[in-house]
């Protein structure tokens, strides 16, 4: 993980400078190379470690983060996908870090990391979520104040778009998810446990489900605050996954 947390720390860097260098293209290109090789070193430890190694969820959330941005960045080049690089990368150094203090759990078989793997996908989209209503609400103020320099130069209507696709989506998978932990325990415990990760993940369920239907109802002050309850809920996700653990 130490490998991983260096090439984000130095992508971040770079990539910061890039957007305030007025799109320096080697900035940017060292920057999106070092990103690439602290996910790369991931997956070579996956691959080879991957039944023994002690993992942390933060370090899957990091780099399933990552994941999702190159394969946008490669399959819709149109959308200027990189513009987000900068926040992907300090993303993916956050939890990279937080990787070192919280969220571990044993080795285990694979099925245990496909396990692991749904659940972080799901989080990984909730928390982006979470973060384009932060730019959101950057961007809206700065409007108000009549400045025209926006968050990453992206529009607040994108903001808004990219806040609620990953929410509704983050809440779906979430949806499975829970499912999932349930047909799974069944499959291997043969057997219901309710241990602090699983009532932590109703819980979870239950606000992200109030959140959403309040949202498509249209009622206040929820909908007129989402951006808050939003960021909200992606902190009370990140203390759940540093306070509570599976008893399996």
């Amino acid at each position: 993980m130490v490998s991983e947390v260096a090439f984000y720390l130095l992508s971040t860097l770079l990539l910061t400078l890039w957007v305030f260098s007025k799109e320096n293209h080697l900035l940017r290109r060292l920057g999106l190379t070092l990103m690439g090789l602290g996910f790369i070193s991931f997956l070579l430890k996956l691959v080879l470690w991957g039944e023994n190694h002690r993992w942390s969820v933060f370090e899957l959330l990091a780099n399933t983060t990552v994941g999702i941005f190159y394969f946008l960045l490669v399959k819709f080049r149109k959308w200027q996908v990189v513009r987000f690089s900068p926040v992907v990368s300090l993303v993916a150094l956050f939890f990279s870090v937080l990787g070192f203090v919280g969220g571990k759990f044993g080795g285990g078989s694979y099925s245990v990391l496909l396990h692991v793997g749904i659940s972080v996908f799901t989080f990984t989209l909730l928390m982006l979520s979470a973060i384009f209503s932060l730019f959101r609400v950057v961007a809206q103020n700065r409007l108000k104040r009549k400045e025209l320099t926006l968050p990453l130069g992206i529009p607040v209507n994108l903001w808004i778009k990219l806040e609620r696709g990953f929410f509704f989506f983050g809440f779906i998978f979430l949806t499975l998810d829970l499912i999932l932990n349930f047909l799974w325990l069944e499959v291997k415990l043969k057997t219901a446990v309710w241990d602090s990760r699983i009532v932590a993940t109703i819980l979870l369920w239950v606000y992200y489900w109030i959140l959403f239907h309040a949202d498509r109802w249209g009622i206040n002050p929820i909908r007129e605050r989402f951006y808050l309850f939003n960021i909200l809920g992606s902190l009370m996700l990140i203390l759940s996954l540093m306070v509570t653990r599976h008893k399996f």
